[in-house]
Protein backbone atom coordinates (compact mmCIF):
# COMPACT_ATOMS: atom_id res chain seq x y z
CA UNK A 1 0.00 0.00 0.00
CA UNK A 2 2.59 2.31 0.63
CA UNK A 3 4.36 2.02 -2.75
CA UNK A 4 1.05 2.97 -4.46
CA UNK A 5 1.25 5.99 -2.34
CA UNK A 6 4.18 6.93 -3.29
CA UNK A 7 3.70 6.45 -6.85
CA UNK A 8 1.19 8.88 -6.63
CA UNK A 9 3.30 11.52 -5.17
CA UNK A 10 6.74 10.66 -6.67
CA UNK A 11 5.98 13.15 -10.09
CA UNK A 12 4.90 15.99 -7.49
CA UNK A 13 7.41 15.90 -4.92
CA UNK A 14 10.24 15.54 -7.84
CA UNK A 15 9.08 18.29 -10.34
CA UNK A 16 8.88 20.99 -7.20
CA UNK A 17 9.06 19.67 -3.57
CA UNK A 18 12.68 18.24 -3.26
CA UNK A 19 13.86 20.22 -0.49
CA UNK A 20 10.73 18.42 1.64
CA UNK A 21 12.30 15.04 1.45
CA UNK A 22 14.73 16.14 3.72
CA UNK A 23 12.23 16.39 6.75
CA UNK A 24 10.93 13.57 8.91
CA UNK A 25 6.85 13.06 7.93
CA UNK A 26 5.03 13.50 11.43
CA UNK A 27 2.84 10.36 10.21
CA UNK A 28 2.99 7.98 7.12
CA UNK A 29 0.61 8.32 4.02
CA UNK A 30 -1.32 5.14 5.49
CA UNK A 31 -1.71 7.02 8.94
CA UNK A 32 -3.34 9.68 7.61
CA UNK A 33 -7.52 9.77 7.96
CA UNK A 34 -8.66 8.70 4.73
CA UNK A 35 -10.51 11.49 3.04
CA UNK A 36 -12.50 9.01 0.18
CA UNK A 37 -14.04 7.76 2.59
CA UNK A 38 -15.31 11.06 4.35
CA UNK A 39 -15.61 13.42 1.77
CA UNK A 40 -18.76 13.29 -0.84
CA UNK A 41 -18.28 12.82 -3.83
CA UNK A 42 -17.53 15.72 -6.30
CA UNK A 43 -20.61 17.33 -8.46
CA UNK A 44 -21.34 15.77 -11.53
CA UNK A 45 -22.08 17.25 -14.83
CA UNK A 46 -25.65 17.62 -14.06
CA UNK A 47 -25.75 18.42 -10.09
CA UNK A 48 -26.78 21.75 -9.96
CA UNK A 49 -23.65 22.00 -7.45
CA UNK A 50 -21.46 22.16 -11.01
CA UNK A 51 -23.29 25.24 -12.34
CA UNK A 52 -22.10 26.71 -9.10
CA UNK A 53 -18.76 25.57 -10.09
CA UNK A 54 -18.70 26.64 -13.39
CA UNK A 55 -20.05 30.31 -12.05
CA UNK A 56 -17.28 30.54 -9.86
CA UNK A 57 -14.49 29.74 -12.25
CA UNK A 58 -15.56 31.98 -15.48
CA UNK A 59 -15.60 34.69 -12.21
CA UNK A 60 -12.35 33.98 -11.91
CA UNK A 61 -11.46 33.86 -15.21
CA UNK A 62 -12.89 37.17 -15.91
CA UNK A 63 -10.37 39.11 -13.84
CA UNK A 64 -7.04 37.75 -15.48
CA UNK A 65 -4.30 39.75 -15.58
CA UNK A 66 -5.68 41.52 -12.34
CA UNK A 67 -3.80 42.14 -9.23
CA UNK A 68 -6.00 39.49 -8.16
CA UNK A 69 -4.96 37.20 -10.50
CA UNK A 70 -1.60 37.48 -10.00
CA UNK A 71 -1.91 36.65 -5.86
CA UNK A 72 -3.31 33.51 -7.64
CA UNK A 73 -0.04 32.92 -9.64
CA UNK A 74 2.05 33.92 -6.67
CA UNK A 75 -0.07 31.67 -4.20
CA UNK A 76 0.54 28.66 -6.50
CA UNK A 77 4.38 28.25 -5.80
CA UNK A 78 4.22 25.95 -2.83
CA UNK A 79 8.04 26.01 -2.37
CA UNK A 80 8.92 26.69 0.99
CA UNK A 81 10.97 30.08 0.44
CA UNK A 82 7.70 31.66 -1.47
CA UNK A 83 5.39 30.20 1.46
CA UNK A 84 7.58 31.64 3.91
CA UNK A 85 7.52 35.05 2.21
CA UNK A 86 3.46 34.81 2.22
CA UNK A 87 3.05 33.83 5.82
CA UNK A 88 5.63 35.79 7.45
CA UNK A 89 4.53 38.89 7.55
CA UNK A 90 0.92 37.55 7.98
CA UNK A 91 2.30 35.85 11.32
CA UNK A 92 4.39 38.59 12.35
CA UNK A 93 7.49 37.20 12.40
CA UNK A 94 10.57 36.24 10.37
CA UNK A 95 10.59 32.56 8.54
CA UNK A 96 13.98 31.72 7.09
CA UNK A 97 16.08 28.59 7.91
CA UNK A 98 18.79 30.58 9.84
CA UNK A 99 16.16 32.45 12.77
CA UNK A 100 13.24 30.05 12.89
CA UNK A 101 14.45 26.40 11.53
CA UNK A 102 11.80 24.51 12.87
CA UNK A 103 9.03 26.80 11.22
CA UNK A 104 11.22 26.12 8.35
CA UNK A 105 10.54 22.67 8.49
CA UNK A 106 7.15 22.99 9.68
CA UNK A 107 5.95 24.79 6.58
CA UNK A 108 7.78 22.14 4.54
CA UNK A 109 6.12 18.97 7.05
CA UNK A 110 2.50 20.16 6.08
CA UNK A 111 2.94 20.16 2.64
CA UNK A 112 3.12 16.57 3.24
CA UNK A 113 1.10 15.81 5.63
CA UNK A 114 -1.72 18.27 3.73
CA UNK A 115 -1.43 18.84 0.40
CA UNK A 116 -0.06 15.32 -0.36
CA UNK A 117 -1.22 12.64 2.07
CA UNK A 118 -4.56 14.03 3.30
CA UNK A 119 -5.93 14.74 -0.12
CA UNK A 120 -4.36 11.50 -2.10
CA UNK A 121 -6.66 8.76 -1.39
CA UNK A 122 -9.95 11.08 -2.75
CA UNK A 123 -7.89 12.68 -5.54
CA UNK A 124 -6.72 9.19 -7.15
CA UNK A 125 -10.10 7.34 -6.51
CA UNK A 126 -12.28 10.43 -8.67
CA UNK A 127 -9.78 11.93 -10.65
CA UNK A 128 -12.05 14.53 -11.45
CA UNK A 129 -11.34 16.76 -14.49
CA UNK A 130 -9.70 19.94 -13.92
CA UNK A 131 -11.36 23.20 -15.46
CA UNK A 132 -8.59 24.83 -17.43
CA UNK A 133 -8.79 21.05 -19.04
CA UNK A 134 -12.04 20.85 -19.46
CA UNK A 135 -12.49 25.12 -21.23
CA UNK A 136 -9.29 24.64 -22.68
CA UNK A 137 -7.82 27.40 -21.15
CA UNK A 138 -4.36 28.41 -19.20
CA UNK A 139 -4.04 28.70 -15.86
CA UNK A 140 -2.65 31.64 -14.02
CA UNK A 141 0.94 29.37 -13.96
CA UNK A 142 1.21 27.58 -17.23
CA UNK A 143 4.50 25.99 -15.67
CA UNK A 144 2.37 23.56 -13.82
CA UNK A 145 0.02 22.52 -16.26
CA UNK A 146 1.39 19.30 -17.50
CA UNK A 147 1.98 17.89 -13.82
CA UNK A 148 -1.94 19.29 -13.20
CA UNK A 149 -3.11 17.33 -15.69
CA UNK A 150 -2.21 14.21 -14.21
CA UNK A 151 -3.53 14.88 -10.51
CA UNK A 152 -6.84 14.69 -9.67
CA UNK A 153 -8.60 18.07 -9.24
CA UNK A 154 -10.85 16.93 -6.29
CA UNK A 155 -9.85 17.88 -3.42
CA UNK A 156 -7.62 20.70 -3.55
CA UNK A 157 -3.96 19.88 -2.12
CA UNK A 158 -3.19 23.89 -2.19
CA UNK A 159 -6.29 24.71 -0.37
CA UNK A 160 -5.85 22.09 1.62
CA UNK A 161 -2.32 22.65 2.78
CA UNK A 162 -3.51 26.21 3.36
CA UNK A 163 -5.98 26.02 5.73
CA UNK A 164 -3.70 23.44 7.81
CA UNK A 165 -0.93 25.80 7.68
CA UNK A 166 -2.87 28.67 8.87
CA UNK A 167 -4.70 26.58 12.00
CA UNK A 168 -1.04 25.48 12.81
CA UNK A 169 0.55 28.95 12.63
CA UNK A 170 -2.44 30.49 14.50
CA UNK A 171 -1.55 27.83 17.48
CA UNK A 172 1.83 28.99 17.54
CA UNK A 173 0.72 32.77 16.92
CA UNK A 174 -2.74 33.45 18.20
CA UNK A 175 -3.23 37.26 18.86
CA UNK A 176 -2.69 36.66 14.71
CA UNK A 177 -5.17 34.16 14.22
CA UNK A 178 -8.03 36.47 12.22
CA UNK A 179 -5.36 37.39 9.89
CA UNK A 180 -3.84 34.05 9.18
CA UNK A 181 -7.30 32.19 8.76
CA UNK A 182 -8.07 35.27 6.29
CA UNK A 183 -4.68 34.37 4.00
CA UNK A 184 -5.63 30.72 4.52
CA UNK A 185 -9.03 31.73 2.82
CA UNK A 186 -7.58 33.73 0.06
CA UNK A 187 -4.62 31.32 -0.58
CA UNK A 188 -7.38 28.16 -1.23
CA UNK A 189 -9.54 30.45 -3.11
CA UNK A 190 -6.63 31.47 -5.67
CA UNK A 191 -6.95 28.22 -7.03
CA UNK A 192 -10.66 28.28 -8.27
CA UNK A 193 -8.80 31.99 -9.65
CA UNK A 194 -6.02 30.50 -11.37
CA UNK A 195 -8.20 27.92 -12.75
CA UNK A 196 -6.82 24.95 -11.42
CA UNK A 197 -9.82 24.00 -9.26
CA UNK A 198 -13.70 23.95 -9.03
CA UNK A 199 -15.16 25.52 -6.15
CA UNK A 200 -16.09 22.35 -4.72
CA UNK A 201 -12.50 21.30 -5.44
CA UNK A 202 -11.58 24.25 -2.76
CA UNK A 203 -14.10 23.76 -0.22
CA UNK A 204 -13.39 20.18 -0.13
CA UNK A 205 -9.69 20.84 0.36
CA UNK A 206 -10.45 23.17 3.40
CA UNK A 207 -12.39 19.95 5.43
CA UNK A 208 -9.59 17.87 4.58
CA UNK A 209 -6.84 20.71 5.90
CA UNK A 210 -9.41 20.43 9.27
CA UNK A 211 -9.33 16.84 9.59
CA UNK A 212 -5.66 16.73 9.29
CA UNK A 213 -5.02 19.08 11.65
CA UNK A 214 -6.84 17.31 13.87
CA UNK A 215 -4.55 14.06 13.28
CA UNK A 216 -1.66 16.11 13.84
CA UNK A 217 -2.64 17.02 17.41
CA UNK A 218 -2.40 13.17 18.51
CA UNK A 219 0.46 13.08 17.61
CA UNK A 220 3.45 13.73 20.02
CA UNK A 221 6.42 14.36 17.39
CA UNK A 222 4.25 17.07 15.88
CA UNK A 223 3.46 18.56 19.60
CA UNK A 224 7.14 18.58 20.66
CA UNK A 225 7.62 20.74 16.58
CA UNK A 226 4.95 23.04 17.82
CA UNK A 227 6.51 23.91 20.91
CA UNK A 228 9.89 24.93 19.27
CA UNK A 229 7.86 26.39 16.11
CA UNK A 230 5.93 28.77 18.93
CA UNK A 231 8.83 29.76 20.66
CA UNK A 232 10.37 30.71 17.47
CA UNK A 233 7.82 32.71 16.27
CA UNK A 234 7.16 34.45 19.40
CA UNK A 235 11.21 35.22 19.95
CA UNK A 236 11.22 39.03 20.30
CA UNK A 237 13.78 38.62 17.93
CA UNK A 238 12.39 37.32 15.04
CA UNK A 239 9.15 39.93 15.67
CA UNK A 240 8.30 42.10 12.61
CA UNK A 241 7.44 45.50 12.78
CA UNK A 242 3.47 46.00 12.67
CA UNK A 243 4.35 48.42 9.58
CA UNK A 244 5.54 45.20 7.70
CA UNK A 245 2.33 43.34 8.66
CA UNK A 246 0.36 42.81 5.55
CA UNK A 247 -3.04 44.59 3.87
CA UNK A 248 -5.35 41.88 3.34
CA UNK A 249 -8.09 41.60 0.67
CA UNK A 250 -10.73 42.21 2.46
Amino acid sequence: MKSRYLVFFLPLIVAKYTSAETVQPFHSPEESVNSQFYLPPPPGNDDPAFRYDKEAYFKGYAIKGSPRWKQAAEDADVSVENIARIFSPVVGAKINPKDTPETWNMLKNLLTMGGYYATASAKKYYMRTRPFVLFNHTTCRPEDENTLRKNGSYPSGHTAYGTLLALVLSEARPERAQELARRGWEFGQSRVICGAHWQSDVDAGRYVGAVEFARLQTIPAFQKSLAKVREELNDKNNLLSKEDHPKLNY
